[in-house]
Parts: C-alpha cells; sequence; structure tokens
C-alpha cells in the first residue's frame, strides 16, 4: 500500500501529533500517512500480542439522509440497508452494471441517517456517484469526512482500552455495531472494526477535536499496553488475517463475489446496481475464480503480479495480489485469485516469480486466527 513520497498528497491532521512520537510518513493510498513510529515488525507483534493505535483519518465518509434514502442508498450497494437499525452496521459495495466491484464501504445505521465508510483513493469517487440522486428525489447526500475522522484501537487488550477511555459503559458489540459515547471531551461514535484480525474498535471523532482524542488514547491506554503503530504493520496484520484492499487485491476488473467478501452481499434484498451479475454467479453454482490464500515454500516473497500455475500441466491460472513473510506463521504466504476447480483448500500449486518458482499450498482463510 506504500509508495515514496515523490509528490504532494493530503497530510493527516495528526500529522505534528505523530512526528514527536518517531514516525515515519509514506504515501499510502493517496495521503501521506505515517507508515512506522519504529520498527514495523515490533508494532505487529505488539498488536498481536497487546493493543495498538492507528491513525486512519485519510478515510473519507457521507451522510445520507432524506425521506427516501433506503429506497435510493439500497439500490445502489449489494447489502440490505432496510435491515439496519440505529446502532446496527454492516459491510457493503458498490458494483457496476455488469457487477464488477467499484469501490468497498461500511455503512452504519444513524437512526434516519446512514453513514457511508470510503476507503480514502475511493471517496471521492463513491460521493461523485451517490451525489446526482439527491436531484431524484427527496434523498440527501454530504460529504461528512471532516466529521467522522478514524482512529482505530486494534489488538486482544483493545476492550480494556475503551473501557478506560469511554465516558458510558461499552458493551458488548457485534462487528459493525456502534455506541456514541464522549473520548477526550469530544462526541464521538465507538464502532466494533477488525483491520488486523483481532478484535479492535474505531473512534470516529470531529477533525477539530482528533488530536485531543488521539492523545487521550495514548494516555490513557498506557495501562493496557497501547502503542500507535503505522501502515507498514497494518498491511501485514492484514494479510494475515486475509483482508483485502481495495486496489490492491480487489478492483473493477473483479467480480463482487470472486472477492470472498460473503458478508457484504445480501441475496433476499431486491434489485441494485450489479444484481443480475451476482445472481447469475449464485445461480450458476460457482465463480470463475476466488480469492484465495496460499502458503509458499522458501524464503522469497511473491509480488503482485506474479502467476499463479497447475504444476501438472504449466497453466497458469491465477495471480498474486499480496505476498508477506509471515512473523506470526513462521512461513510465506501470500493472497492471490485462483480458477474454479483449483481453489480447494489443500490443492498444490505452483508461484512463479520473476526469478523463481515455488510450491504452494492453498490455505483456508484467514490464515491467523
Amino acid at each position: 500500500m506504500q509508495e515514496p513520497l515523490e509528490k504532494s498528497y493530503p497530510r493527516t491532521v495528526l500529522y505534528t501529533s505523530q512526528k514527536p512520537l518517531g514516525a515515519e510518513f509514506a504515501a499510502v493510498l493517496g495521503w501521506e500517512m505515517a507508515a512506522r513510529f519504529g520498527d514495523a515488525l515490533e508494532e505487529h507483534r505488539h498488536v498481536r500480542e497487546s493493543v495498538g493505535l492507528i491513525d486512519l483519518s485519510s478515510h473519507g465518509s457521507i451522510l445520507v439522509g432524506g425521506k427516501e434514502s433506503v429506497q435510493f442508498l439500497n439500490g445502489l450497494v449489494t447489502n440490505d440497508v432496510k435491515t439496519l437499525g440505529a446502532g446496527g452496521g454492516m459491510r457493503a459495495a458498490f458494483l457496476t452494471g455488469h457487477g464488477k466491484v467499484k469501490a468497498l464501504c461500511r455503512i452504519l445505521g444513524l437512526g434516519d441517517q446512514y453513514l457511508v465508510i470510503n476507503d480514502p483513493h475511493t471517496h471521492k469517487k463513491v460521493f461523485d456517484y451517490v451525489f446526482p440522486f439527491t436531484y431524484a428525489g427527496d434523498f440527501k447526500a454530504e460529504d461528512a469526512s471532516d466529521r467522522y475522522r478514524i482512529l482505530s484501537v486494534q489488538g486482544p487488550n483493545s476492550l480494556s482500552v475503551m473501557k478506560e477511555v469511554c465516558f458510558e459503559p461499552v458493551p458488548d458489540l457485534s462487528e459493525h455495531g456502534w455506541i456514541q459515547t464522549i473520548v477526550g471531551g469530544q462526541q464521538v461514535l465507538i464502532v466494533r472494526a477488525s483491520h488486523t484480525g483481532e478484535i479492535g474498535y474505531d473512534v470516529l471523532a470531529p477533525e477539530q477535536g482528533l488530536s485531543d482524542v488521539w492523545d487521550f488514547l495514548l494516555m490513557k491506554g498506557e495501562f493496557h499496553g497501547i502503542r500507535p503503530f503505522g501502515f507498514a504493520a497494518l498491511d501485514t496484520l492484514r494479510i494475515e488475517a486475509g483482508i483485502p484492499v481495495y486496489g490492491v487485491d480487489v478492483d473493477e476488473s473483479n467480480m463482487m463475489l470472486e472477492t470472498g467478501l460473503a458478508d457484504a452481499v445480501s441475496y433476499q434484498k431486491g434489485c441494485y446496481t450489479g444484481q443480475e451479475a451476482v445472481a447469475m454467479a449464485t445461480y450458476r453454482g460457482h465463480v470463475s475464480k476466488r480469492l484465495s490464500g496460499l502458503i509458499i515454500s522458501g524464503d522469497q516473497v511473491p509480488v503482485h503480479g506474479d502467476k499463479i500455475a497447475w504444476p501438472e500441466t504449466g497453466k497458469e491460472i491465477g495471480y498474486i495480489t499480496s505476498g508477506l513473510s509471515s512473523i506470526t506463521l513462521g512461513k510465506t504466504i501470500a493472497l492471490g485469485y485462483v480458477k474454479h476447480g483449483f481453489f480447494e483448500p489443500g490443492t498444490t500449486l505452483e508461484v512463479r516469480s520473476a526469478n523463481a518458482a515455488a510450491t504452494a499450498i492453498v490455505a483456508t482463510l484467514p490464515f491467523q486466527r
């Protein structure tokens, strides 16, 4: 996800708070964000064993309302917004008319409104897609990113941290469920959300108070071992957890059901953009390829675009999207798309990198449970 800072990018509003903590910045999904605060491998271990705090303020949010908001929004996304009450949330996706993935998102039910949370690099695309529907009826969409900037607490000790910092008691939330409370003097939403495979909570706070919330989380969470971590560790953690990233593991070349994000799709709701293609793949009984986990022999880590082949014939049957030398598992692992008929767990394949080929075994996702 990281790139060199060769040009100007929007910068996290926490830059001046993070720089004294040793943050090294890089271009991440079109923003200048903290890549690490020290050793990224140690940050990875710490999140797995204790608890970490990451700045996700580059994400965007759209607030949707109006009497026809359910009707319009439900016709645009893959999941069933009508089932979403206040305090609930869900994953969803925006598709093209041919069922290809335009963007991934999360949607929170705020009572008579909905909050659509987008990745940094797809937020404008989603807003430009949704906003024109405001001219068609009682449907309102506004960019609310500056009201809902995200910090995320991840790791086995994250609930202890949330109980320490939240003004109200934190209930047992289901994934994507949320409550409203006060943290660091700011009115916030606390959303149950794992970005690493560990238990986690997103804190959605107003931009003008984000530095107060950041400082408060680090101060009050110190007793429970909280430390800041950056996108380098987030990337390795999410690969172990089998969590795809849009623009890396998923893009508009992929059909929705190929991504493995089954919880982002409702099969009972009415029509929505791209539904026919989703239904066709469902009724056919299988997709042509699927995002799969691979455990790879040797130490060479495959890179995005490396080919996957069937060793008996040498036929190309897929490609790598993300690779990692996993310190948690002590193995080389990867995510990649594998053709139907070859993605059953235990199937032996071959990964072909620039200078070598290695045996790969299809694994059940997530790698890290």
